[in-house]
């Protein structure tokens, strides 16, 4: 985003607030996150006790979405913020959210996760990259955002604490049946390499023994170069598929399909319905 843009809305926000009497009042049962996923995670725990502000709405994208006003605003409103981790989203925007927020506790949920880092090319050399944020693709890594997300919110409903440690250990036992499932699933496929726009699904690949392939190169489209040597690994591998996110832009992919007679596949991990999308994704991958 342009530093001027991003400046203006800002300062707009910063006016509507000061407008407001000067303070903005708290709603105390409001939290704001970054996507989807963290909602229904915060549901599977909490039930309806929270009002769940989520700042990236269904289709954008968390690398390039722009926070409205009235977001920037219903965050100040908010008694917490808890970040996914290290989305760009949050990178560029997280200090403005919460600057003018006043007493908001931010959390962290990417705590305790063994975090992955990207390998980025210059020239002749590589180096250890950025890290990548996709941990809402693995269903071991949402066990730890859930343990985190469980003592967050027993902290701001203390009183509530049997209700989410008994709603925490159920999801938590959904969770450790979908990881069983995919074990089990996906044990004759370690090794497999698949083939995906943007490298959504690095964790589960992780988890699970899989090689994932990203059309975009250091998170840009493919040159004509790269496209050619992605074809020739696909037939190579004999890929037959590409998995591109609902908030990109299939094209690339088609031309790939096209050239290996094979099929693009629509995912969309940051669904809300994250759990029933999870065991798509993986019943994809195990055929």
């Amino acid at each position: 985003m342009h530093l001027i843009n991003k400046f203006t809305l800002v300062l707009l926000v910063g006016i509507i607030i000061s407008c407001q009497s000067g303070k903005i009042e708290k709603e105390t049962n409001l939290i704001s996150v970054s996507i989807l996923p963290q909602k229904y995670f915060i549901e599977r725990i909490a039930g309806d006790d929270f009002k769940v502000n989520v700042l990236i709405p269904p289709g954008a994208s968390p690398a390039t979405y722009e926070p409205t006003p009235m977001q920037m605003k219903d965050v100040a409103k908010s008694i917490a913020y808890f970040r996914i981790g290290h989305i760009p989203f949050e990178t560029v925007w997280l200090n403005n959210l919460v600057e003018g927020a006043g007493e908001i506790k931010v959390v962290d949920l990417s705590k305790g996760i063994e975090l992955i880092k990207g390998i980025e090319k210059h020239g002749d050399h590589v180096h250890e990259g950025g890290i990548d944020p996709h941990i809402w693709s693995s269903l071991k890594s949402v066990k730890i955002i859930s343990r985190n997300l469980f003592q967050e919110l027993v902290k701001l409903a203390p009183n509530k604490k049997e209700v989410y440690e008994k709603n925490y250990r159920k999801f938590l036992s959904e969770l450790d049946e979908m990881d069983q499932f995919a074990e089990t699933s996906l044990s004759h496929k370690k090794g497999m390499s698949f083939m995906i726009f943007h490298p959504a699904l690095t964790y589960l690949a992780r988890d699970y023994g899989l090689h994932q392939i990203s059309v975009e190169l250091d998170g840009k489209e493919p040159s004509p170069a790269h496209m050619k040597h992605l074809v020739e690994e696909a037939k190579r591998l004999e890929i037959k598929q590409v998995f591109v996110q609902k908030q990109f832009n299939v094209e690339n992919a088609k031309a790939i399909v096209f050239e290996i007679n094979g099929e693009v596949v629509l995912i969309d991990p940051l669904t809300e319905d994250w759990l029933n999308e999870m065991k798509r994704i993986i019943n994809i991958l195990k055929d």
